[in-house]
């Protein structure tokens, strides 16, 4: 029996018109992401004193609301914290700070998130089976609270959309999914309905209410917990989304390992392990039959590298980038169209710089940043780390032959010195 799609679209409450407006900022940045390209001036060193991550980076997690700090997490469980703004003029970002030895995970970190609200508290989860809550401060971050779960972690999620207590999902080898409230020292709500482990959870940016998972046995399910611990319907590639039950309906031939909504809640992009990426509409939970080309690899159980950049009309539609190995790859999320292929240069890769293992992009910047695993048991010189940036090349490589400009860039920088006064060059 399949659920309404009526009924499924007004679950997810998306029945309220989305607001079109977009400000200067959006638009700016929407420009940067189609100009993306390996920042190889920038490197990610150690401070005197502090200790690296020697076993490779497993994951990154970047603040949401200031732009400015990063967290990174290594496989062998060390957590290093990095002040973007600091030194970034002079190509060469040093670690800030790193949690104490008696607070890390005695395992490798699996991800990283920062508090949608507040970008001086994170969150981590580890395959030492525990979630750590912390508050950044100039010296050491601060645990506040560590949450031990009785199966391997492999992600989490806080949702944006929950200002006043941010609930979080944790997933992991478990086939239930718990959920923390920051203000209890416990788990405050279990979601029963996977017969396998979680790979992958992510909130709705809309309503604090709406939840996405993916399981290993290709399933993605989507919870409202305003109606406890039952899973409001599962989706199918073929069908409408079927009733919640333990043959529910199949969205990947493979673990589903990504999950990303758009900024809107009206889509979900599902990335699997049978190496497809599949586009959903939240509101009726149809597969929208957006094909993509057959270059993605995903064969890591571990949280699959994807996010969605912002849209404007005047630059095109919103992108889709993923890490796949040892490169970026942007795809159109309208039709699936390969929009950018940048890899990690052959230099970089020679020094050790391995696959990617996350993603994330930097807030109202235009710009994308990497966590890499080391390539063939290498390890990185110069007290330098798996840490890599991707931002448009003409904002960081000066370039001594002038570019004739196009129509659109032509408008866009009569717009972008307008706002600041400043002459910008676009090439």
């Amino acid at each position: 029996m399949n659920i309404s799609p009526l009924i499924f679209h007004r679950s997810l409450g998306l029945q309220t018109p989305h607001d079109q407006s977009e400000d200067f900022s959006r638009v700016f940045t929407s420009y940067l992401y189609h100009y993306v390209d390996y920042d190889s001036s920038t490197r990610f060193t150690l401070s005197k004193g502090i200790r690296g991550h020697h076993r490779g980076v497993n994951c990154i997690g970047a603040d949401e609301t200031d732009g400015r700090w990063m967290v990174t997490g290594g496989a062998d469980g060390s957590v290093l914290v990095w002040d973007l703004e600091q030194g970034y003029h002079e190509d060469n970002i040093k670690a800030s700070t790193t949690v104490l030895h008696k607070d890390k995970p005695d395992h490798g970190i699996s991800s990283i998130r920062f508090n949608p609200h507040n970008s001086s508290l994170f969150s981590i989860t580890s395959y030492s089976s525990t979630l750590s809550l912390f508050s950044l401060t100039p010296s050491s971050p601060i645990c506040l609270q560590t949450y031990p779960f009785d199966s391997h972690l492999y992600t989490h999620s806080t949702s944006p959309a929950s200002i006043s207590t941010a609930l979080i999902a944790v997933a992991g080898s478990s086939p239930h999914i718990r959920l923390i409230d920051p203000r209890i020292s416990s788990t405050s709500q279990t979601l029963f309905g996977h017969v396998t482990s979680v790979l992958s959870v992510s909130w709705s940016p809309i309503y604090s209410s709406i939840l996405a998972s993916g399981g290993r046995d290709g399933s993605v399910r989507v919870w409202d917990i305003r109606y406890g611990a039952n899973c409001l319907g599962s989706l199918d590639v073929n069908t409408m989304p079927r009733v919640a039950n333990r043959a529910a309906g199949k969205a990947h031939d493979g673990g589903v390992n990504g999950l990303v909504w758009t900024s809107d809640g009206r889509r979900i992009v599902s990335a699997g392990m049978d190496g497809k990426m599949r586009v959903w509409n939240a509101g009726d939970g149809r597969n929208t039959n957006v094909i993509f080309p057959p270059v993605v690899k995903n064969k890591f159980q571990s949280e699959f590298p994807i996010v969605i950049t912002e849209s404007d009309d005047a630059v095109g539609g919103e992108m889709v980038w993923i890490g796949n190995e040892e490169e970026l790859l942007a795809f159109d999320l309208e039709n699936g169209k390969m929009l950018k292929r940048v890899g990690i240069p052959k230099s970089e890769a020679r020094d050790g710089i391995g696959r990617i293992t996350s993603l994330v992009r930097r807030q109202g910047n235009g710009e994308l940043y990497t966590s890499h695993a080391l390539r063939d048991g290498k390890k990185l010189l110069g007290r330098r780390e798996g840490v890599a940036g991707w931002k448009a090349k003409w904002l960081w490589k000066e370039d001594d032959v002038e570019v004739e400009q196009t129509e659109k860039q032509k408008k866009l920088q009569n717009i972008f010195e307008k706002a600041t006064k400043g002459p910008v060059r676009f090439s």
